[in-house]
C-alpha cells in the first residue's frame, strides 16, 4: 500500500528496524551520561575541557544526537529527498560501530588511555566510512533540489568535517604528532558540530515536519536558501581558520554567519509558523520546540558572553543551552512524533480497513510525552544550576537527571512500538 503525506513518500523508507536501532539505542547515552556524572560527581567540571565533562558532551552528542539523526536521515533521504541509499542493510554495521565507537571514545576520554583512542578511531572511522559513502552518493545523485535535500547534503559534509576533526585530535592524543593550533581547533570542531551538522540537519528536517504534524505555514521561499548560506559561509570560514592555524578568537567571526542563521533567523521562523498552526490543541510535543525555540535565542547571548567574560560557568552554560537546550530538546520532541509516526505507517496502516487499528496518540499517549518534557526540563534546570554553584552534589543531581529523562524516554519509544503492533482495543 502507497502512503504520501505531505510530499512524504512512506512507502519508499527503509525497513522499521533500521531507524528503530538508532532511535533506541539513543537514549541509553543519556542513561550513561547520568550514570558517569553520579558515579564522578564535579570532578574537573569547573572546565569546559575537564575530561569527565568532555566525555559527557560525547555521550551526549554522538551517542544520543548523532544515533538520532544518522538513523534519522537513513528514513528521510529517501522518503523526503527521493535520495535511495543503496546498500541499506549496511546500516546494521554503522550502527554497531558508532555505538562501540562511542563507548570507546568517552571511555578514552574520561581515563585518558591512548590504546582505547585508538580503537575508537578505528571505529568511528569505518562508520562514517559506511553511512556517508552511501548516504552521500545517494543526495548527490537525487534530482531532488529544494532546500531540505540541499539541507542535508549540508549537514553530511558537516558531519565529514567534524568527524575528521575529531579524528584528528583522538590521534594526538593516541600519541601521533600534533601540527596545528589545539585550541583552534577544539573549538572549531566543536561549532561545526553544532551549527553545520546539528543546526543545517534539525533546519532540513523541520522544513518538512513542521508543516506536517504541526499543520503550519509553509516556510517563505527565500529563508531556508538564506539559513543554508549562512551554515555553507561558516563552514568554509571555520574550516580556513583551523587549517591557516589561526588563533582561537578568529573562530567566533568564523561562525557568525551560521549562528546567525540557525539560531535566529530559523527559530524566528520556527515560532512565526507554530504561533500560526491550524490546530491550537494541547500538544505536548510542541512543548520541546518552544523549549528549544528559546535556548537557540540565548545560544549567541551566552556564547559571546563566555567569549568576553573569563567566567568558568559561562562556556559550560554556553555549552548546555546549545546541546541539551536547543538541541536534545528539538531531538527528544521530534521522537515523541516521529516514532509513533513511523510505527503508524508500518504496523496499523496496514491493516485499516480491515481491522480497528490505535491513532498515533494512542500508541504514544500525550501524558507521557508531557512527562517527558518536565524530565528534560527540570535536568536543564538542574544543568544551570550545577554550572553555576560548581558543587559535587549538583552534578549528580543533573546527572540523576539525565539518567531519568534517558530512561522515561526509552520506555516511551517501547511503549509506542508494542503498542503499534498489538491489536486495537476498540
Amino acid at each position: 500500500m502507497s502512503f504520501s503525506i505531505s510530499g512524504i513518500r512512506a512507502e519508499q523508507g527503509p525497513p522499521l528496524s533500521i531507524p528503530m536501532s538508532f532511535f533506541l539505542t539513543a537514549p541509553l547515552a543519556l542513561c550513561a551520561a547520568g550514570a558517569l556524572l553520579l558515579g564522578r560527581g564535579g570532578d574537573e567540571m569547573g572546565s569546559v575541557w575537564g575530561p569527565t565533562n568532555v566525555a559527557v558532551v560525547h555521550l551526549g552528542v554522538v551517542g544520543f544526537l548523532m544515533l538520532v539523526m544518522v538513523g534519522a536521515l537513513y528514513q528521510m533521504l529517501p522518503v523526503v529527498a527521493g535520495a535511495v541509499v543503496p546498500m541499506v542493510r549496511l546500516a546494521h554495521a554503522v550502527h554497531a560501530l558508532l555505538v562501540t565507537g562511542c563507548a570507546a571514545l568517552v571511555t578514552a576520554q574520561a581515563t585518558g588511555n591512548a590504546a582505547t583512542f585508538t580503537s575508537a578511531i578505528v571505529l568511528i572511522t569505518a562508520a562514517l566510512a559506511l553511512f556517508v559513502i552511501p548516504a552521500g552518493a545517494a543526495v548527490v545523485r537525487t534530482r531532488v533540489t529544494g532546500p531540505t535535500a540541499w539541507g542535508m547534503r549540508l549537514s553530511l559534509l558537516a558531519l565529514t568535517i567534524v568527524v575528521s576533526g575529531g579524528l584528528w585530535m583522538a590521534s594526538a592524543r593516541a600519541g601521533a604528532a600534533f601540527h596545528g593550533e589545539w585550541l583552534t581547533l577544539r573549538w572549531a570542531h566543536a561549532h561545526v558540530g553544532f551549527l553545520g551538522w546539528i543546526g543545517a540537519l534539525i533546519a532540513a528536517v523541520s522544513w518538512q515536519v513542521v508543516p506536517m504534524f504541526f499543520l503550519t505555514p509553509a516556510a517563505p521561499k527565500a529563508l531556508p536558501w538564506a539559513v543554508l548560506a549562512g551554515v555553507a559561509i561558516s563552514l568554509l570560514a571555520l574550516t580556513g581558520v583551523t587549517l591557516a592555524k589561526l588563533p582561537s578568537s578568529q573562530v567566533a567571526w568564523a561562525c557568525a554567519p551560521a549562528a546567525l542563521a540557525v539560531w535566529i533567523v530559523q527559530p524566528a521562523w520556527a515560532l512565526w509558523a507554530l504561533r500560526g498552526r491550524k490546530r491550537k490543541r494541547k500538544d505536548p510535543s510542541l512543548w520541546f520546540w518552544w523549549l528549544s525555540i528559546g535556548s537557540a535565542l540565548l545560544c549567541p547571548c551566552l556564547g559571546a558572553a563566555a567569549l568576553l567574560r573569563p567566567e568558568p560557568a559561562l562556556p559550560l552554560l554556553y555549552g548546555l543551552c546549545v546541546l541539551w537546550g536547543f538541541g536534545a530538546a528539538l531531538v527528544h520532541g521530534m521522537l515523541t512524533r516521529i516514532v509513533p509516526f513511523l510505527v503508524w505507517l508500518h504496523h496499523c496502516a496496514p491493516r485499516v480497513g480491515t481491522a480497528p487499528v490505535p491513532s498515533t496518540r494512542e500508541l504514544l499517549p500525550d501524558v507521557r510525552t508531557a512527562r517527558g518534557f518536565w524530565l528534560h526540563l527540570g535536568t536543564a534546570l538542574a544543568g544551570v544550576v550545577a554550572a553555576l554553584l560548581a558543587q559535587d552534589i549538583a552534578w549528580r543531581v543533573f546527572g540523576a537527571g539525565l539518567l531519568l529523562t534517558g530512561a522515561h524516554l526509552e520506555m516511551a519509544l517501547w511503549q509506542a512500538l508494542r503498542a503499534g503492533k498489538a491489536p486495537a482495543s476498540r
